[in-house]
């Protein structure tokens, strides 16, 4: 494993920063408590949180953009978003709270987008948002009794997406190199 000592952010490297900057600041003005509709924050969570994940396996992977980007593109191996979970739990990326948090984020926006009816009360999302658990952990473990289930899933989508964000900055430090014995 090579690494980068100096920690320097230079070509794709700092361009990928930069984007994953403004998405963030992009994702803070879409993901708010004033947006009235519920298939909107669903969507937008799992999407930033899918999107984060891009960014740890691009920071981790070897700067080969051909081959790597293709990975990440729609029917290839990490085109999904459950695939790109796996591949960074199986990587040791993030954890296994972290993984099971993110997966009940995918079922609940598969939920949305395929059922024009469905609302955070509904089983089985409610269920689902009382599972999250990262933001227990990370903030409080004893959520207020009046937290509704779009609470939940609001409050444990952000500390996931502030989490994975350092994620980031660790799979960088990780960064895999391809190796050139033939040279």
């Amino acid at each position: 494993m090579e690494t980068n000592q100096n920690h320097v952010l230079e070509g794709q490297a700092a361009k990928r920063y930069f984007d994953l900057h403004n998405a963030l600041l992009e994702f803070s003005e879409l993901f708010t408590y004033s947006d009235p509709s519920e298939r909107s924050i669903a969507i937008v969570g799992a999407t930033f949180l899918e999107m984060v994940l891009d960014h740890i396996l691009l920071a981790f992977l070897p700067e080969d953009e051909k081959d790597v980007t293709k990975l990440l593109e729609y029917n290839q191996p990490l085109g999904n978003f459950s695939n790109k979970i796996t591949m960074c739990y199986c990587l040791g990326l993030i954890d296994k709270v972290i993984k099971d948090d993110l997966t009940y984020v995918r079922k609940i926006r598969n939920k949305f987008a395929h059922d024009l009816t469905v609302c955070f009360e509904d089983e089985p999302i409610r269920s689902w948002c009382k599972e999250l658990k990262w933001h227990k952990i990370s903030l409080t473990p004893f959520p207020p009794v009046n937290a509704t289930s779009r609470d939940l899933f609001q409050v444990g989508v952000n500390q996931l997406i502030s989490h994975l964000n350092g994620c980031v900055g660790i799979a960088r430090t990780e960064k895999r190199s391809i190796l050139n014995k033939f040279q």
